[in-house]
């Protein structure tokens, strides 16, 4: 591989996932209080979620190769 996948890189990742996760609860519960904005914010959730467990993927798979 081009790059070296390091345990910093694997921290971003879950640390990406999490937050992800944390921006989709907030943003969920605003849309069901009718919180102009929660939209965005579920759709920046999942896309953190999105990256955050393919940088992890790509890791196991560079740490198997």
């Amino acid at each position: 591989m081009l790059f070296r996948f390091r345990r910093s890189t694997t921290v971003f990742g879950w640390l990406l996932i999490l937050v992800g996760i944390v921006y989709l609860a907030i943003g969920f519960r605003g849309a069901v209080v009718g919180i102009p904005g929660s939209l965005p914010r579920m759709l920046v959730g999942l896309g953190a979620v999105v990256v955050g467990s393919s940088i992890v993927r790509w890791v196991r798979r560079a740490r198997s190769e």
